[in-house]
């Protein structure tokens, strides 16, 4: 009998050993641009920290947490994508940037008044690709690293900016349109876009990873995508 039970304890720890490590897949490519767009607003020292590390240490959580085995592989998900999340932010908070006490709304909202201000023509609400762009921060370290290296994720832009034309993100254009505007989103901004277009996540999951209410992401991203149709038309 308590062979038996050994034995059905092992298959439960291995059955949430492959949903982890399946979702933790899944993370990295998400917790590598967070990294990367860190790094590249001088936040993080460059190369300092590893993803796979950052996804070790969410998978430790999840043991350490006597998490259920029989938990739904969707709220694991959710789960392991928010630990990763608060992850990076602690790491933020250790080099001395992110501002303590202050909640993701309250940041998403002055982000769209920070990009509203820095945006805009006459009132309007275009982007403006000028000399900002070839400040060297948003380039220290670009080389070799680009969002739309993979197929799965250019498709993931074009259902997050709802467009029909399945062969719009390889034009060389467009692609690079989306690059230049993409480094010029503020910080919270572009991770609710890494979450869609990397993690796979709807907006509801967002939100709740984010803590933060649906409408406040729906706001961003249709700010975000508005101004992208309009420089690719």
């Amino acid at each position: 009998m308590k062979n038996e039970q050994i034995k059905n304890g092992g298959k439960r720890e291995k059955s949430l050993e492959k949903k982890t490590l399946a979702i933790g897949h899944r993370l990295y490519p998400y917790v590598k641009n967070r990294l990367h767009v860190l790094e590249n607003h001088g936040i993080l020292p460059i190369n300092m920290y590893k993803p796979s590390e950052i996804i070790d240490d969410v998978i430790l959580d999840i043991y350490e947490a006597q998490v259920r085995e029989d938990i739904d592989q969707h709220a694991l998900q959710i789960l392991m994508f928010g630990k990763s999340y608060h992850k990076i932010v602690d790491l933020a908070e250790r080099e001395k940037w992110h501002k303590q006490n202050i909640s993701t709304k309250l940041i998403l909202e002055e982000e769209l008044k920070q990009m509203e201000e820095k945006f805009t023509v006459d009132g309007g609400f275009d982007f403006i690709l000028n000399e900002e762009l070839d400040d060297i921060s948003y380039h220290q370290n670009d080389e070799g690293h680009s969002l739309l290296d993979s197929e799965d994720v250019q498709h993931n832009i074009l259902s997050l900016f709802e467009l029909k034309d399945s062969n719009l993100m390889k034009a060389s254009e467009v692609k690079q349109t989306f690059e230049m505007l993409y480094k010029l989103l503020p910080i919270q901004t572009s991770n609710i876009v890494d979450l869609y277009v990397l993690g796979t996540l709807n907006l509801k999951d967002i939100s709740t990873i984010l803590e933060t209410d649906i409408v406040e992401v729906k706001r961003i991203v249709h700010f975000v995508k508005e101004n992208f149709k309009k420089q690719i038309d």
